[in-house]
């Protein structure tokens, strides 16, 4: 199952509602103990993680980039890091 919150004002990135509305479905995503990747490069700007039944479960957002979805991630509680893999280009975001 994958999941794309809509933001449909083209400027969405400069939308201060858009973006604070989008933080609000990534902090309703997030759970504890679970590993999470933020892509953030072009279109796919999102984040994935692993349910326990393991299948993959992504979010992408229109409004929110990179470095928020990364701060995000970092004042709540996890560790991101470059994959070891070169071919890979999200972050591995881990609760510490």
């Amino acid at each position: 199952m994958s999941t794309t919150l809509d933001a449909t004002n083209p400027q969405a990135q400069n939308d201060p509602v858009a973006v604070e509305s989008e933080k609000a479905k990534l902090a309703d995503f997030t759970r504890p103990n679970t590993t999470y990747w933020v892509e953030p490069l072009g279109t796919n700007k999102g984040i994935c993680r692993r349910d326990p039944n393991g299948q993959r479960t992504c979010v992408k957002f229109m409004a929110l980039e990179a470095k928020q979805m990364f701060t995000f991630m970092q004042d709540n509680g996890f560790f991101c890091t470059l994959s070891l893999d070169p071919n890979e280009t999200a972050l591995e975001c881990n609760r510490i």
